[in-house]
């Protein structure tokens, strides 16, 4: 299975991150700020122990899995 899926749950738009991970999600939010919350997108974190579930609100114009590939090293 590939790596950036098995980091997703199974709804397809909730990612589970590290810190470092999340650190790379918020840069890449912070770059993206117009289209990000152009589109109304949202997310919303939650801590689970070490790691940290990431969840996009419903929204067409962008997905947990493009994030994901962008934000891959």
């Amino acid at each position: 299975m590939n790596y950036i899926y098995e980091r997703m749950e199974a709804g397809g738009e909730t990612a589970i991150f590290d810190r470092a991970d999340l650190r790379k999600f918020e840069d890449y939010v912070a770059a993206n700020y117009k289209e990000f919350y152009g589109s109304k997108a949202g997310y919303e974190v939650k801590k689970e122990n070490d790691n940290f579930l990431v969840t996009l609100f419903d929204n067409p114009s962008i997905t947990m899995e493009e994030i994901l590939l962008d934000i891959q090293d």
